[in-house]
């Protein structure tokens, strides 16, 4: 519960937040953030249906493992999760990617990824040509970029279809394709290229190339100082960015374990605009409400209100994801795990997608003596991992892994972590569907959307989210009539 409200001599900011994932807390940590550089009182209250906060960031450590249920890492090209930390008095315990470069799985040998390579676009056609995992005709088609017209029509185009019309399809099936699924986890022939990587069709238009652009691109940034890695984590895990906000929020009531059933607009009241009711029979009366869920979930909350609001978002699409923790005695494992581990393209059928070494990739997450692997199942069109119990991916994980990296014997532990509603998926209709969602909310003023299923669906991207939400929430309440704390009112 947070204090008693302060006496400023200024009426106290109200809102809810529902969803206390990274988002969420974001929000109620830049509205405190606001609230006290501006010189106002706060009062929120933030629901999170689960008993944990953090939503997919979750951290379990287990006899010196250290095992992430969802990210384990931070982008750092994008800087908002990494300004957070530091915000947060985290500096001391962040540490970078140890083990670099990485592999493809083809044919079921592995081949070295080129550097110049792990870009949405290839920077180094001489790299290209030492590409082993690609035909001659593949890297021919891929170093023809430069020569490939530039595509004047505007309209929306799938992230493949881009990759494809300037690459080669090879290329991208082969290496672009699972790049990118590692992250979105979906169908890059049905997701949105601007929205995406909105530099791939800047490149083009102003280069006339991908790989110009790039070029381009890293030649300006070698004037600039470089991150020292391309990701970022926090000793113990992940979850200690979620712990540090949750232990500093002070005017922010955390309710876990409830379930908010419905939001209701109270017309005629502007001091207390929204009702969101509660499982237990609670529920808080609020001039603001920001849903930082997934749309769906949005979605069943605003029915009452905003049915054209809630219609599209029931639109959005997720995909499921999961990933198979393997530990092994470091001497059952042959292959020297000298990179950040694998990724496959879809020809390489099976239910693992990709695997992470981890005790290379973070040093520390193993004890001594031991590697700890990370298995990847699920993406867009195959969800079928979903049917197995934990023990048959278990198996079916080493199995796969087992000619691969010349696995010897069965694992000395393992852990199973599924997530049937994922990843959002930025179909090529998405910036229309951002479009018809932010017309419906003009109505429902007080009301914030804000999350992975909007504008950007990684960690930073979700912190960066929950800042500009913050502020425009207290943009909101200082062009209207000041509105009363939240009032509670008991089952």
């Amino acid at each position: 519960m947070a204090p008693d409200t302060l006496d400023t001599g200024a009426a106290p900011l109200s809102a809810v937040i529902v969803g206390g994932g990274i988002t969420g807390l974001s929000i109620a940590w830049y509205l405190e953030k606001v609230a006290r550089e501006q010189g106002f009182d706060v009062s929120i209250v933030l629901v999170e249906r689960e008993p944990s906060l953090g939503g997919k960031i979750r951290t379990h450590t287990e006899d010196g493992f250290v095992i992430e249920a969802g990210p384990d890492g931070f982008l750092l090209r994008k800087p908002w999760a990494i300004d957070l930390a530091e915000d947060l008095g985290l500096a001391e315990d962040i540490f970078y990617t140890q083990a670099g470069g990485a592999s493809l799985l083809r044919n079921g040998k592995l081949h070295p990824i080129p550097r110049s390579m792990m870009g949405p676009a290839p920077a180094s056609p001489r790299d290209v040509w030492r590409a082993s995992f690609l035909s001659w005709p593949g890297r021919l088609r891929a170093n023809l970029e430069p020569l490939v017209p530039k595509r004047e029509n505007g309209a929306p185009e799938s992230l493949g279809g881009l990759l494809s019309r300037r690459l080669g399809a090879e290329l991208t099936d082969t290496l672009l394709e699972p790049l990118t699924a590692g992250i979105y986890g979906g169908d890059v022939y049905g997701m949105n290229a601007e929205v995406l990587f909105p530099t791939l069709r800047q490149w083009e238009q102003q280069y006339g190339s991908l790989t110009r652009g790039i070029r381009e691109t890293q030649k300006a940034a070698r004037i600039r100082p470089q991150p020292p890695a391309a990701f970022f984590s926090l000793r113990g895990g992940a979850q200690r960015l979620v712990e540090a906000i949750a232990d500093r929020l002070e005017r922010t009531e955390i309710v876990r374990g409830r379930i908010a059933n419905a939001v209701e607009r109270r017309q005629g009241d502007p001091q207390s605009t929204y009702l969101v009711r509660l499982d237990d029979g609670r529920a808080f009366d609020s001039g603001m409400v920001a849903l930082a869920t997934p749309a769906r979930d949005a979605g069943g909350l605003v029915g009452s209100f905003a049915p054209g609001l809630a219609r599209s978002l029931q639109e959005m699409q997720t995909t499921a994801t999961g990933s198979v923790y393997l530990a092994f005695p470091r001497e059952q494992v042959a292959h020297p795990l000298d990179s950040s581990g694998f990724l496959m393209p879809r020809s390489e059928t099976g239910l693992v997608t990709g695997c992470t070494w981890m005790s290379s990739k973070w040093p520390g997450r193993s004890p001594e003596g031991h590697v700890l692997l990370r298995a990847f199942t699920g993406w867009a069109r195959d969800a079928s991992f979903l049917e197995y119990s934990d023990t048959e991916l278990v198996e079916v994980a080493t199995e796969t892994l087992r000619p691969i990296l010349g696995i010897r014997g069965a694992p000395d532990r393992s852990w199973v972590n599924r997530w049937e509603e994922g990843l959002p998926q930025y179909r090529v209709d998405h910036p229309n569907w951002l479009e018809e969602v932010d017309r419906e909310l003009v109505d429902q003023p007080g009301l914030f959307l804000s999350g992975a299923s909007y504008r950007g669906i990684g960690v930073p991207d979700c912190v960066r989210q929950g800042r500009e939400t913050a502020e425009r929430m207290a943009a909101f309440v200082t062009q209207r009539s000041p509105s009363q704390p939240v009032t509670a009112h008991g089952a």
